[in-house]
């Protein structure tokens, strides 16, 4: 820590952690220090937007993705200033590359880094694996031996790779065939061009994984598999359509609330509008929607309609939906609901054999490779990361009671084993997924990192003016 001057600790430099570090800057009163931590050195990136592929586009319009809560129009205004083509419409209504917004996110930084010369902001390539808290601070134990001294640390982790979708044991049968994380991009260069490919889940990360492969020139035949078989909804334009949620009185029951969905699709879809500007008006109460929800009917509503919920919510941009459909259609990929229920090495390839879902009939197909897209890894007491075990081992942490990420207040702050908020260490974005349940895409990440940097400027500055000035007497 710099003499005089609060330090901050915010482990993670994708979008949560670059952006809560531009909200402190912009927010804070007089200087700060930042240690931003990233262990692959990805500043502004992280995994998301790291993507070198052009074809993996936002799932937002351009028009919501502004990396601010207060200003909405900031990334409009950026995409217009490198815009030669006019090819960003007034509206904000296109899709954009994840690479170019990776970009707008460092130069966001960088611009509010300028705008505060007096702070210091030190960008650390290395991985924090331990973290202890005491009476003076938080230390940061990096994986190098060095440790540093902060006044307060967040977490701003992001995504873990993919939870295991099968049976230990057949994973091991598969052995070096299968590719654990669909964002080891070395791993993936291993798949031949002519090879089958099995990809196991059938949501966003199946999306990008099929497009990818076939942009690095994959001819073979691929298949993508999950319990249900669902694909995510693309994007169109549709009227919006009026708030129909009364706050004072949202459902308390997952069947109530479905109910309540349904019956106003169907109001809505005969007065000409699309489902869609129904589930888009339910956006703002998202959040509020998920808190009145009992603990049980909360674990009701992740059993049973959930994966409806995201596909129907987390939609595709037209271009990515246009591009699988002619994937489909040609037999490239297929796609089939069911479970796999057991695999056999069979020279050089895989016999994977499943239950389909319509009839109970067993299937077989034959993969090279087996790739896991069944998303991340929600249960943090499974997570070998060593910063989270610490985190477990030291009592400064526990996982939420849906296993969907970390207990946390209302506050953002890390609840410690003992079942008490810890004033100085928050976390913010996918970790808290149990608390809010949406809690991943840019709109709802960009209103914490604002709301979290104004409550640790305040506390700091309440903190400053209690401590005693020397040589007062």
């Amino acid at each position: 820590m710099s003499a005089g001057i609060r330090s901050i600790g915010i482990i993670g430099a994708g979008f949560t952690g670059t952006m809560l570090a531009a909200n402190l800057l912009g927010a804070s009163r007089s200087p700060l220090e930042i240690l931003l931590f990233d262990r692959a050195g990805a500043f502004g990136r992280g995994t998301a937007y790291s993507t070198p592929n052009a074809k993996h586009l936002l799932n937002v319009r351009v028009a919501n993705m502004s990396a601010y809560e207060h200003d909405p129009h900031h990334f409009l205004r950026w995409l217009w200033s490198k815009d030669d083509d006019g090819l960003i419409p007034p509206s904000g209504h296109a899709f954009v590359s994840r690479g170019r917004y990776g970009t707008y996110l460092q130069e966001t930084m960088e611009e509010a880094s300028r705008k505060e010369p007096g702070s210091i902001v030190s960008r650390i390539s290395a991985e924090v694996t331990n973290l202890t808290r005491d009476g003076s601070g938080i230390t940061l134990h990096q994986s190098d031996g060095v440790t540093r001294g902060v006044d307060c640390a967040v977490l701003c982790i992001g995504n873990f790779p993919p939870a295991l979708p099968l049976p230990g044991a057949m994973i091991d049968r598969a052995g070096d065939r299968y590719i654990a994380n669909p964002w080891d991009w070395r791993r993936m260069e291993s798949v031949g061009r002519n090879d089958p490919v099995l990809l196991v889940g059938t949501g966003l990360t199946m999306v990008d994984s099929a497009l990818d492969l076939v942009c690095r020139g994959h001819v073979g035949p691929m298949t993508a598999i999950s319990r249900r078989g669902l694909q995510p909804n693309p994007h169109k334009e549709v009227m919006a359509y009026k708030p129909f949620l009364d706050p004072a009185n949202l459902p308390h029951r997952t069947l109530e609330l479905l109910r309540l969905v349904r019956r106003e699709v169907r109001i809505a879809q005969e007065a000409g509008f699309d489902w869609r500007s129904v589930v888009d008006a339910m956006r703002p109460q998202t959040q509020a929607l998920w808190r009145a929800l009992p603990l049980g009917e909360q674990r009701r509503f992740l059993r049973h309609p959930r994966p409806y919920w995201e596909v129907h919510r987390h939609r595709l941009a037209p271009t990515v939906d246009a591009d699988l459909q002619a994937l489909r259609q040609e037999g490239t990929l297929s796609l089939v609901a069911g479970r796999i229920r057991d695999i056999e090495v069979r020279g050089d390839r895989l016999a994977v054999t499943y239950r389909r879902r319509r009839d109970g009939e067993l299937q077989t197909v034959e993969a090279a490779w087996i790739v896991n897209c069944s998303g991340p890894e929600l249960d943090y007491s499974r997570i070998e990361e060593p910063l989270i075990k610490s985190l477990f081992k030291n009592g400064l942490a526990r996982p939420d009671a849906l296993a969907l990420g970390l207990d946390v207040s209302a506050g953002y702050e890390l609840i410690s084993a003992a079942g008490a908020p810890l004033p100085s260490l928050f976390a913010l974005g996918p970790p808290i997924r149990g608390a809010l349940w949406e809690t991943t895409a840019v709109p709802d990440v960009r209103k914490q990192c604002s709301a979290l940097a104004r409550h640790i400027v305040d506390d700091m500055l309440l903190a400053s003016a209690s401590e005693p000035v020397l040589g007062a007497t």
